[in-house]
């Protein structure tokens, strides 16, 4: 059969103009002045990270061909990287997690008029966790869906950002966003009843999925970092007690991803990953969750390092349930009624590349919608969009 293709829209109307709070209007910089070199990226295996741009060093002597007279020094725990992961960016890898990032920029000509004078040095990242679902699937770092249709296949939708610097009309995106072609990247997923991603579960830097069949054998399916699959092998057997699994991303803390699973009666179970593809003890952090007809995963919504929960009740309304970082809760918030419109609801990660996730929704016309709850994380901001239409053909968002 021929691959479902949902259309997909420009982000440039929602994203462009909460990007370009990241870009800092010119103004006269003197050779006394001290900027704090600020990290664009995110804490997590998989991430690129950037110095946000800015216009603190125009002053500064430039090279042919570049727009800062500046050279950046990549710094984890206090010392400089070596020498080829130095550059403009730097990639995350998975020998980074459990340190810090931060980054010393060196001005060209350092006391000149308009040029900062010395070094600059940023604040440390929060120490790096595994690679989250929010990272992608093809190793760019990227919001990129997928999907699995009614008969079984998974169809990805690969992302490209392109980090823009440089003069342009109207509001100015700090990053250029274009699709790639969807593609199928799996048949026969059909034969399981629940399928979610827990991002990096086997520690190898690239996201997984977790699939459980009817009689409740749990299996893990390690992303290649390209799309596409390395041997799967069974983790788990007993599952089928539980009605909703789900990959929160980091729920206790330790830098790696784990598992939460809620029973019949409405307890729920944390089942923490050990890193490697297997499990540490798990234990329950809730009971009452019977009264949700669906726990969604959004991980980290408003950027301070711990990921959120969210539920919708029978009545449509939908609970945020802020993790505390520990394994344990926060006070949870009412986001609104009417969610009960959505035929899906999943935790994609960000589609304008900020350090803030959203919630992607299909409505009833097919549309997909992103929502966002900001740094308060008191309530929902949206709808956003349509990113695409079409995608009323999913059996669900994974």
């Amino acid at each position: 059969m021929g691959l479902f293709r949902a259309r997909t829209l420009s982000f440039a109307t929602a994203a462009a103009i909460a990007l370009a709070a990241g870009l800092l209007a010119p103004g006269t910089a003197t050779a006394a002045s001290q900027p704090k070199p600020i990290i664009d990226g995110v804490p997590y295996v998989g991430s690129e990270m950037r110095r946000q741009y800015n216009y603190d060093y125009w002053g500064c002597e430039h090279t042919e061909g570049t727009t800062d007279g500046i050279t950046l020094e990549w710094i984890r725990d206090g010392q400089p990287l070596p020498a080829e992961r130095q550059g403009e960016t730097l990639r995350i890898l998975p020998e980074d997690q459990g340190s810090r990032i931060a980054v010393r920029v060196h001005p060209s000509t350092p006391g000149e008029s308009g040029c900062p004078s010395g070094t600059q040095l940023s604040a440390e990242t929060q120490p790096i966790k595994a690679s989250s679902r929010a990272m992608g699937w093809t190793g760019r770092g990227n919001f990129e869906p997928l999907a699995r249709t009614h008969d079984g296949r998974l169809v990805l939708y690969p992302r490209t950002y392109t980090y823009y610097k440089g003069a342009c009309e109207g509001p100015c995106p700090a990053y250029w966003g274009s699709w790639d072609e969807p593609r199928e990247v799996g048949a026969g997923w059909n034969i399981f009843n629940i399928v979610f991603s827990p991002g990096d579960f086997d520690g190898d830097g690239f996201n997984d999925l977790l699939a459980r069949n009817s009689a409740g054998g749990l299996f893990l399916y390690p992303g290649d970092g390209d799309g596409g699959w390395l041997e799967t092998r069974q983790v788990g057997s007993g599952w089928n007690m539980f009605d909703s699994i789900v990959g929160p991303g980091d729920f206790n803390g330790d830098g790696t991803n784990d598992v939460l699973a809620r029973n019949a009666a409405g307890d729920l179970f944390l089942y923490p990953g050990d890193g490697n593809g297997g499990w540490l003890t798990p234990s329950k952090v809730g009971w009452g969750w019977q009264v949700m007809n669906k726990l969604v995963t959004g991980g980290d919504m408003n950027g301070d390092g711990t990921v959120e929960i969210f539920a919708r009740d029978n009545g449509g309304y939908l609970h945020l349930y802020p993790s505390d970082g520990q394994g344990g809760w926060r006070a949870p918030v009412v986001v609104g009624g009417g969610w009960d419109a959505f035929s899906q609801i999943a935790g994609f990660g960000s589609s304008g590349h900020s350090k803030y996730s959203e919630l992607s929704a299909v409505d009833q016309n097919g549309y997909l919608l992103s929502y966002t709850t900001g740094a308060a994380t008191t309530g929902m901001y949206g709808p956003y969009g349509p990113i695409g239409n079409g995608w009323d053909v999913f059996r669900e968002l994974l």
